[in-house]
């Protein structure tokens, strides 16, 4: 259970880097970059297994992980942009509705049991993230196009866990998983250094010193977030179709909290009754399943 408060904790402080970086008027798209970068040098740091850069290409998982490393940067961005503009609340609420996804998949794909509570609580998590995201008269108001993008994170921050839980279930070693999310993360950082190339090139940017320190910090961050969820699916303590959505929820209680204690985001009736669910389906996936 360490593991999956860790994930708890520095998915948290995920969510919340965002909002100061936009805050501080740091260049994101930036500081997601060097994010990557510090988070590839931990993998490598930290791994135990005999993966380098140098055979990365012939690892069973390689061309996942490149996949990944495209979503990865895309996802990332989207969700800086909806938490610059719209909040912390907005953005976390469409990152984790996509519980549904992997719960769906370790159903249907990987035999997880489908009983009646683990259904109750399912539920509850559904209607909890509806709630949440629920916006009265008065609250937060996105232009017309900007659906799009919470819809976006929703599918991409569903394809993430699945590949994960696929690529833990099939694919890794015990010793490998920091060394893929390594691969990851590297791909990512190429991918991000080629656009901005492009774009000072183009004279449509400059670098932003800013960004330097601020992504090191969250890049540390974003590989905590990854290492703990990983090793929570590898303790098997509980199965995916439980585990998601206790990880979600609770990160989605404590940011949306965190949104309004610190950045005074403000929440209607509806909001706080769909974090009061989200607790009562923590409870459900988590003691009664």
């Amino acid at each position: 259970m360490i593991y999956l408060l860790l994930s708890i904790v520095t998915s948290t402080l995920f969510a919340i880097s965002f909002k100061v970086i936009a805050n501080k008027q740091v260049n994101a798209f930036q500081a997601i970059i060097v994010n990557y970068f510090s988070a590839f040098v931990m993998g490598f740091y930290t791994t135990q297994s005999n993966v380098t850069i140098f055979n990365l290409y012939h690892q069973q998982w390689f061309y996942l992980a490149v996949f990944l490393g495209f979503v990865f940067i895309f996802s990332l961005f989207l969700i800086a942009k909806v938490t610059a503009n719209s909040g912390i609340s907005v953005a976390q609420v469409a990152n984790r509705m996509a519980v549904v996804i992997p719960i769906s998949v370790a159903i249907i794909f990987y035999q997880d049991k489908l009983t009646i509570i683990k259904l109750i609580g399912i539920i509850l998590a559904l209607m909890a993230v509806y709630l949440v995201s629920k916006k009265d008269e008065g609250a937060i108001q996105l232009k017309k196009q900007w659906w799009l993008m919470p819809f976006i994170i929703f599918v991409s921050s569903g394809v993430i866990d699945s590949s994960i839980n696929y690529a833990q279930k099939y694919l890794l070693t015990q010793t490998d998983f920091d060394a893929f999310l390594a691969a990851i993360f590297l791909t990512a950082f190429v991918i991000g250094i080629l656009i901005v190339l492009f774009q000072i090139l183009n004279a449509k940017s400059k670098i932003d010193m800013k960004a330097i320190p601020s992504g090191l910090i969250i890049g540390v961050i974003n590989f905590g977030t990854m290492y703990s969820i990983v090793q929570a699916l590898n303790s098997n303590v509980l199965e995916p179709s439980v585990l998601f959505p206790i990880n979600n929820l609770s990160i989605l209680a404590v940011s949306t909290l965190t949104s309004v204690v610190i950045y005074k985001e403000k929440l209607s009736s509806k909001n706080w009754l769909g974090i009061a669910i989200s607790l009562v389906a923590i409870i459900v996936l988590g003691i009664l399943s």
